[in-house]
């Protein structure tokens, strides 16, 4: 199935079966560790001009963790598909999550929620593709396409994507199995995201929200 890491495996008791999309929340740690330094810094800075009685006084600072498991589909941004099921791969997984986490003036989001059908892949592909256009022009990371190939082969050579610090969207490392689909929109630190893929006689699909600040 998707795996994603972008520029932005523990995982809480049952719901590990959502560790693709949860990489993705992982990835971001380094990030935000290194905005933690930033936002230390500047904390020390201004406690230190407060206490010479010349400076601003001291903003005050918060951090926090909030992990669920459960999905709203409306924080997703994006509808329910007719007669969908949630899905799991084991019994003892969750098939949705809510992770955020908040460290000053940085922080991250992530929404995901997976479910199954016994439509049509195409059927499917296409409701997904129409609701994700609500929100902007679609980009098709599934294997094989121009804008996946063009990734990997920067990859391959080392070279950074022509997005990379100008915040747009772009399929960056996301890595798709041959027969999976994929279909993003937004821009590289806040993104809607839907994955789909025949298993069997059912269309497995997952439905993500990423939201990045500050990072």
């Amino acid at each position: 199935m998707l795996s994603i890491q972008t520029t932005t495996k523990t995982s809480p008791r049952g719901v590990a079966g959502l560790g693709s999309a949860l990489l993705l929340a992982l990835c971001l740690g380094p990030l935000v560790a290194g905005g933690a330094q930033a936002a230390d810094s500047e904390s020390a800075s201004g406690s230190s001009s407060s206490g010479s009685g010349g400076g601003k006084p001291a903003k005050a600072f918060s951090a926090g963790l909030d992990v669920r498991e459960h999905a709203n589909l409306k924080d997703i941004g994006l509808p329910a598909y007719p007669g969908a099921r949630p899905q799991r791969d084991k019994k003892d997984e969750k098939e949705a999550v809510t992770l955020g986490f908040s460290f000053g003036p940085f922080g991250m989001k992530l929404i995901v929620s997976k479910f199954a059908s016994d439509d049509s892949l195409d059927g499917i592909s296409d409701f997904y593709r129409q609701a994700l256009a609500a929100h902007g022009p679609v980009l098709d990371c599934s294997s094989g396409s121009p804008a996946a190939l063009a990734a990997k082969k920067r990859k391959s050579r080392g070279e950074k994507s022509d997005a990379a610090g100008k915040d747009e969207l772009d399929c960056g490392d996301i890595s798709s199995d041959r027969d999976e689909r994929v279909y993003k929109v937004g821009t590289e630190k806040n993104f809607r995201l839907v994955s789909l893929k025949q298993v069997g006689r059912e269309v497995h699909f997952q439905m993500v929200r990423m939201e990045a600040r500050g990072l």
